[in-house]
């Protein structure tokens, strides 16, 4: 690692690398899940070659490596009941059609992380927002927003 990838993830802040940690998590299960690679192989992948890639220009942020992982081996362990709790927080429209991997991904991780975590559930929401944004249109953001919110309540 240069020094001037250093002080790029020196400087980014806690909660832009928390961020990174979550869109790295939801694009890794979703590698996960169409090379059905291990979760060590793709953390590693993660962690060690793509951070602090560039990407037409800009650097990416650095993840929060101990987030990545935390969300990662606990969606790993605990998959079975995060997809029996949205399966079962589905709106009826949305249980008729099949969540494709990678919204399914977004879903999961979301969900790992309100299980678990100890901070504001809001702030948990809205960057998996800030991720599903970055791939969907407004119905598919509208049911990430609908179902983690549905999941946060269940497990309050």
């Amino acid at each position: 690692m240069s020094k001037d990838q250093e002080q790029v993830e020196d400087t980014s802040s806690p909660k832009a690398k928390a961020l990174s940690a979550r869109l790295s998590a939801v694009q890794a299960l979703y590698q996960m899940s169409q090379n059905e690679q291990s979760v060590r192989v793709v953390l590693d992948d993660y962690l060690h070659s793509r951070s602090g890639m560039e990407i037409d220009g800009q650097r990416l942020i650095a993840p929060d490596g101990a987030l990545l992982k935390k969300i990662l081996f606990g969606v790993d362990e605990r998959r079975t009941e995060l997809e029996a709790v949205i399966d079962a927080n589905l709106k009826k429209d949305a249980q008729d059609r099949d969540v494709e991997p990678l919204l399914r991904a977004i879903l999961v991780c979301g969900a790992y992380e309100l299980l678990v975590q100890d901070i504001d559930k809001a702030i948990i929401i809205n960057d998996y927002l800030n991720v599903a944004h970055g791939f969907y249109e407004r119905s598919e953001v509208a049911l990430v927003n609908g179902v983690l919110d549905s999941v946060a309540h269940v497990f309050e």
